[in-house]
């Protein structure tokens, strides 16, 4: 349940139509190998990258330390923690993706990767690719992550109960097991994450 505050401001912004922050994933493909792509489009181009929202890291480390300790790939060499001082908040999102799958379930080490080619794409249009386990639980963590994301861009730490969300989440990847006749662990376990981007 939302705050008075955020619920106003969320009604403002959708008659402005201005969401400066705000990811969208407007399509999700299932590839080959267990791994799913999405296209994230960024309303405002000109605003991609976590130098125009420092907040959106703070508060997600701050609701998911164990992000901090996430492997990334990136040209500089830079911890996560760092990288995140600068990046693209798409690229957040991907390791959010991550971090979700494997705090609701016992998961091996997953991947992603974050690319973008804006000769060929509109300005604010990114492929996000990540690996995941069970497909019920990825499509879930990827509509909870947009949510978070898009609530933290907001400030409204209220409608972010990171409890609620991973419990869900284990039951979601507890029936993805059901349905698929295995057993899955619902018990939280640091996922190893990894992160390219060019």
């Amino acid at each position: 349940m939302g705050c008075e505050e955020c619920s106003r401001r969320s009604w403002q912004r959708s008659l402005s139509k201005v969401w400066f922050f705000a990811v969208k994933v407007v399509e999700i493909l299932f590839c080959l190998g267990k791994r799913v792509k999405l296209v994230v489009e960024m309303p405002d181009p000109s605003k991609c990258s976590t130098r125009h929202a420092p907040h959106i890291p703070k508060l997600l480390f701050k609701l998911f330390p164990h992000l901090a300790r996430h492997r990334c790939d990136n040209e500089n060499g830079y911890t996560f923690r760092r990288e995140c001082q600068e990046t693209e908040i798409p690229h957040l999102f991907e390791h959010l993706i991550i971090e979700l799958q494997g705090q609701a379930l016992r998961i091996s080490a997953l991947k992603g990767e974050t690319q973008w080619n804006w000769e060929v794409d509109p300005r604010g249009r990114f492929h996000v690719h990540v690996d995941y386990d069970s497909e019920i639980l990825v499509l879930a963590a990827i509509r909870a992550a947009e949510r978070i994301i898009n609530a933290l861009d907001s400030k409204c730490l209220s409608e972010v109960d990171t409890k609620k969300e991973i419990h869900r989440l284990r039951q979601i990847a507890k029936l993805g097991a059901e349905l698929r006749g295995g057993v899955e662990s619902p018990e939280p376990a640091p996922s190893e994450a990894a992160s390219v981007r060019p």
